[in-house]
């Protein structure tokens, strides 16, 4: 596997163990609305990463298949 794909995988890791860290600390202060909103923004920010990995993947294949 390669170092970047590890690195990047530390990365999502660490932002959704922080988003479930911050949303529970909202919870326990009563302010729900907004640990709803941090865990939909979480969320965009770990999708834009993957739609990002997934470009690259179709990239690849094209690449090898010459298309």
């Amino acid at each position: 596997m390669d170092l970047v794909k590890v690195e990047l995988l530390f990365k999502l890791a660490g932002i959704g163990i922080l988003i479930v860290v911050f949303a529970a600390v909202l919870n326990q202060a009563e302010k729900k609305e907004l640990a709803h909103l941090l865990t939909i923004a979480g969320v965009v920010v770990v999708l834009i990463f993957l739609v990002k990995l997934i470009g690259d993947l179709f990239n690849t294949v094209r690449s090898i298949f010459n298309f």
